[in-house]
């Protein structure tokens, strides 16, 4: 009867470990999932809200284009500082960095970004001059 008592309770407390496992699992990926709403969710916040001559290919980089692009930029010091720290996974990250290639090579923002480029911390500014804009121009 003890030796059955015994495998009774590791059979429990396997399934519990297992259970446990499987909760971990499920949190992170609901937790990857919310991350990346958030951030989609401020990234299309600010598309949503910049200024029709952006679309239009008129815009300067000055007045409400500025501020918006601004906090675009920011958008993207925040990324890649997770993604310092580990936090965004890299299918996530490899994504918005496509993003930021596309978009920081087009014209405009080129021009924004040497106008804010001192805002930012020296790891964000040799990423965005390196690793950003330098792919798009060697493409």
């Amino acid at each position: 009867m003890e030796t059955a008592s015994l495998i009774a309770q590791i059979v429990l407390a396997v399934l519990y470990g297992v259970g446990l496992w499987l909760a971990y699992v499920n949190a992170n990926r609901q937790s990857r999932n919310d991350f990346f709403a958030e951030y989609t969710k401020r990234y299309h916040d600010i598309i949503l809200h910049m200024p029709d001559e952006v679309f239009e290919g008129t815009a300067e980089p000055k007045g409400a284009t500025l501020k918006y692009i601004q906090l675009y930029f920011d958008l993207c010091s925040e990324e890649y500082q997770l993604h310092r720290k580990g936090i965004i996974p890299k299918d996530i990250w490899d994504n918005w960095v496509e993003g930021m290639v596309i978009t920081a090579n087009n014209d405009l923002y080129r021009k924004a970004w040497n106008m804010l480029k001192g805002n930012y911390n020296k790891g964000f500014f040799l990423f965005m001059e390196g690793d950003v804009l330098k792919i798009r121009n060697e493409k």
